[in-house]
């Protein structure tokens, strides 16, 4: 979700306790891996928890969404502390999910190309913040005429900054006609792309491009004597032992155990998995336990500078937001729970969903690929790992056991609320209220109480609390992440 537009990327603040680092220790010292893994199944919940609601197992929870297979792996103060996988492959020779089973990582590839776009930096290779231009050999970025004053750096590229196109890529079916990176940027069959083309000035706002990214695909290759998926190999997956990471244009390493993408009913894709010659963007084939190798390399880094890959100095570029106010790093999204800072991307290919979560001070987190369309079940195992273990920042949310409102409470919040020159519009929908920007993003609102609700696809934190006045009419709202705004209902 980009969230400088749905919102205002700040923090969300709020007067809770914090678990420290020393008393999770304990309460975890309390336990078995095996106790842990079982409280982690069985601990999924809702965004918000009705008081005395039963917590969900994961396989209920799997059948209940349609999933096939899933596969998780838990980091615990800068360890895998366990991977495990649940389910259906889709596939006769390894029917089961084990924690070897390769998934598409889709858009979590963007991570990964990162790291080895910052790999390059170091090797002196490019500079993040001069023209891509002045690192394009084999193709030429055409400008816009009105923008050759204002250069597009690589660093805009890997935050999404740089005001491209293309937000994502659909995958082929096969390998018989596949496009080569430039087909891909010009929208020339046999790409099923359009042309990566310039749509705002950058470094003014995000907005989300995969088509940017694969520039950075390019850029590295022009600048690297080697192919991506060479370079990726040699620079990040062997040091770090990422021995079931590959792309999908390497077809020689495709390993048996391996998750065949399903459809939102649950049914195994006709074709099994598309490809996607995008790697950078898209490409990448791996399990959560590589993806989790990665991640701690890149925590003990900004932890002590003991990272294989990146110095710290590195590390710390990659998960700075290069705009003010804005949660999009280098490859990364940033979120601040109360003081805490974590990282996160999320990835959609078809046929699978994935995300991975980790805190940047304390060792933690957690990496969960799916071959299948649901995201729900994902964010339903994170919000269980941060409670089984303990993550510090995290508040949890609990309905009011007096709150019982019907379609006639929920009717009065109704209207559009102005905030300068923007307008929000709250709405009732099948007994449930809908938070919306026409045109941009559209939210469900969950009740905490009478007045206050969570605004259900934000993150970090936000909620939406209406003021009531004597006579029981509403005059305004507040939101409320990391400031409070005051929005007016227009009359």
């Amino acid at each position: 979700m980009e969230l400088k537009k749905l919102l205002i990327t700040l923090i969300f603040t709020c007067n809770i306790g914090i678990v420290s680092f020393s008393q999770t220790k304990k309460i975890l010292d309390s336990d078995t891996i095996q106790q842990r893994i079982e409280k982690v199944e069985n601990s999924l919940s809702p965004l918000v928890l009705n008081k005395g609601e039963s917590l969900w197992n994961i396989e209920k929870q799997m059948q209940k969404y349609n999933v096939a297979g899933l596969s998780i792996a838990v980091i615990n103060n800068y360890d895998i502390e366990w991977a495990k996988g649940y389910g259906s492959t889709g596939g006769k020779v390894t029917p089961n999910v084990t924690q070897r089973t390769v998934f598409q990582a889709a858009s979590m590839s963007k991570f990964v190309n990162a790291v080895a776009l910052m790999n390059l930096v170091e090797l002196k290779k490019i500079d993040l913040n001069e023209d891509i231009n002045n690192y394009l050999t084999s193709w030429r970025f055409p400008y816009t005429k009105n923008s050759d004053s204002i250069p597009i750096t690589i660093r805009q590229l890997l935050s999404h900054t740089a005001g491209l196109s293309t937000h994502g890529f659909n995958g082929y079916k096969n390998s018989k006609n596949l496009p080569t990176i430039i087909q891909t940027l010009e929208g020339s069959k046999p790409a099923n792309s359009d042309r990566v083309e310039q749509h705002l000035p950058p470094n003014k706002e995000f907005k989300y491009s995969g088509g940017g990214v694969t520039i950075s695909q390019l850029i590295l290759m022009d600048n690297s004597n080697s192919t991506y998926e060479h370079f990726s190999n040699t620079n990040i997956f062997s040091p770090l032992g990422m021995t079931n990471s590959f792309y999908s244009m390497e077809f020689d390493k495709y390993p048996k155990d391996l998750a065949y993408g399903h459809s939102k009913n649950g049914k195994p894709l006709k074709n099994k998995y598309n490809i996607y010659p995008e790697s950078a963007a898209a490409g990448l084939w791996t399990t959560p336990t590589d993806l989790a190798k990665l991640i701690i390399d890149i925590q003990l880094s900004l932890k002590n500078d003991t990272g294989k890959i990146l110095s710290k100095p590195s590390t710390e570029e990659l998960i700075e937001p290069s705009l003010k106010n804005s949660n999009s790093a280098l490859g990364l999204f940033t979120e601040n729970e109360n003081g805490e800072l974590y990282l996160q991307h999320s990835g959609s290919n078809r046929g699978y969903r994935g995300k991975f979560y980790f805190s940047v001070e304390n060792g933690n987190g957690v990496v969960i690929m799916v071959n299948g369309t649901n995201t729900e079940i994902i964010e339903e195992i994170i919000r269980s790992v941060v409670k089984v273990y303990n993550w510090a920042g995290f508040e949890k949310l609990v309905v009011s056991p007096e709150l019982n409102l019907d379609d006639i409470d929920l009717s009065k919040y109704e209207g559009t609320y102005i905030l300068e020159n923007r307008e929000v519009n709250v709405s009732l929908k099948k007994g449930q209220l809908v938070l919306s920007e026409k045109g941009k993003w559209s939210s469900k609102l969950t009740a905490l109480t009478h007045a206050t609700f969570v605004v259900d696809i934000v993150k970090p934190q936000a909620t939406i609390e209406f003021v009531i006045n004597n006579d029981g009419s509403i005059s305004k709202c507040v939101l409320k992440q990391g400031e409070s705004t005051e929005w007016i209902k227009k009359k």
